[in-house]
């Protein structure tokens, strides 16, 4: 079980990567082309990484059954894609997801499609997921692996400063509607433009 901040730091960035590679592979599948899914120029989707290490806080010790467990995780993560869809668009003024093609979705930011897959998989990735890696964490030195985590987060800093200043200097596709693929190619022409 997580228990300092060096083990959710850890989690965080598995998470970020694995929630990264999930969206790559789902929209590559259903769009038959590579996009960066993520709101960072690397190799990182945040919102994975914040769910997963905020579901962990939540529950590791919670002493309910598997079913409200389940159910509490679909809420959550429910909430926290609706949330992050409203800030992002209030931000930007531009969407990076949305759900308007699918039934029983809410205002297109969340839908029923991803709700019982966030369940399960957040249910898995507690119970199973996390002691592997936080077992795979530990048979790393201490010396070598804070070196790494310090590392990712000094990254992440310099990814989101960049991401941010390339995002707020770009003029961004509004309207209810997935722009992922388009906010990726402008990003793209614009940091060739600008270090190419």
């Amino acid at each position: 079980m997580a228990s300092n901040l060096t083990e959710y730091l850890v989690l965080f960035y598995v998470y970020s990567l694995l929630g990264w590679c999930m969206e790559m592979v789902y929209c590559g599948i259903r769009e038959h082309r590579l996009v960066n899914r993520g709101f960072l120029l690397g190799p990182c989707c945040p919102i994975y990484g914040v769910g997963m290490v905020t579901i962990t806080v939540l529950f590791q010790h919670a002493r309910f059954g598997f079913a409200a467990v389940f159910v509490m995780i679909i809420v959550f993560c429910t909430a926290l894609e609706y949330a992050a869809s409203v800030v992002m668009e209030h931000f930007f003024h531009t969407r990076w997801w949305d759900y308007n093609d699918m039934k029983f979705n809410i205002h297109g930011r969340v839908c029923m499609e991803t709700m019982l897959p966030f369940g399960l998989l957040g249910c898995y990735a507690l119970y199973r997921v996390n002691p592997f890696f936080l077992q795979l964490y530990h048979t790393v030195p201490y010396s070598i692996s804070r070196k790494i985590v310090i590392g990712l987060v000094l990254m992440t800093l310099i990814d989101l400063l960049v991401s941010v200043s390339v995002l707020h200097g770009l003029s961004l596709p509004e309207g209810e509607a997935d722009h992922t693929a388009e906010i990726s190619r402008r990003v793209r022409e614009k940091i060739m433009k600008r270090f190419g």
